[in-house]
């Protein structure tokens, strides 16, 4: 079973720049960006910055991206990699 994390961040807030990268932002418990004092950066495979406890929440799983129709981050879905069997076939990772 996976596991879906909404983005919480305001929708104007979910875009930011370092230097001459643009980043998507991320998090699923703050709502407003500004107050957030240390980022935790992602470069692959999307540039994305997040606060500490969502990037807890997230490191050392495996993880995708959910975007919207402009290309923005909606959400993230963990995934538990567990195995499933369908009626003898071969098994289908979720």
């Amino acid at each position: 079973m996976s596991i879906i994390l909404e983005n919480t961040i305001l929708p104007e807030q979910r875009f930011a720049k370092r230097n001459k990268t643009e980043y998507h932002v991320f998090s699923h418990c703050i709502e407003d960006a500004s107050t957030i004092k240390k980022w935790v950066g992602i470069t692959r495979p999307k540039h994305v910055l997040i606060d500490p406890e969502t990037y807890e929440k997230l490191r050392n799983n495996r993880i995708e991206w959910k975007f919207d129709k402009e290309n923005t981050i909606t959400a993230v879905v963990i995934k538990d990699g567990a195995e499933r069997k369908v009626s003898g076939e071969v098994p289908v990772f979720t």
